[in-house]
């Protein structure tokens, strides 16, 4: 397997917390995760990537705690106090009144490619998706 290209849709996995959990002049960030002993909410498919981040002595004193099947993570994260989410904008997080704080690390889609099978079918998508877009503005004279 070999990557082909990003999709240029990068997000960040982004530090997010309530302001009772935060308090009135700390900054979300490592360091901050570092002090806070208790419940931290992530995705379970995240969770060893983001002790990875934060090093195993920052999380020492975390507990990971997961949002439910029918829960938006951003809620959950509003519940739990704490937490890491996806962000572009972070709209969604602050409809929830959550702070954003220090973006963990970035993520994108990218396009993987099966050396060992390629041919002219996965070429031809290949190209349709790493291509310069087509010009689709209309010329109105």
């Amino acid at each position: 397997m070999a990557v082909v290209t990003g999709l240029g849709d990068t997000v960040y996995h982004t530090l997010m917390a309530t302001p009772e959990v935060l308090g009135d002049g700390d900054t979300l960030d490592r360091a901050f995760v570092d002090g806070h002993d208790g419940p931290l909410c992530i995705s379970p498919r995240y969770e060893r990537l983001v002790e990875a981040v934060l090093g195993t002595d920052a999380t020492d004193g975390i507990e990971f705690v997961y949002p439910g099947d029918d829960s938006e993570e951003e809620a959950a994260i509003a519940d739990t106090g704490l937490g890491v989410y996806l962000t572009v904008t972070g709209s969604t997080a602050r409809d929830h009144g959550l702070v954003l704080g220090e973006h963990l690390f970035p993520s994108e889609t990218v396009l993987m490619e099966n050396t060992a099978e390629t041919g002219a079918a996965a070429e031809r998508l290949t190209n349709l998706l790493t291509e310069p877009a087509i010009e689709t503005e209309l010329r109105v004279d």
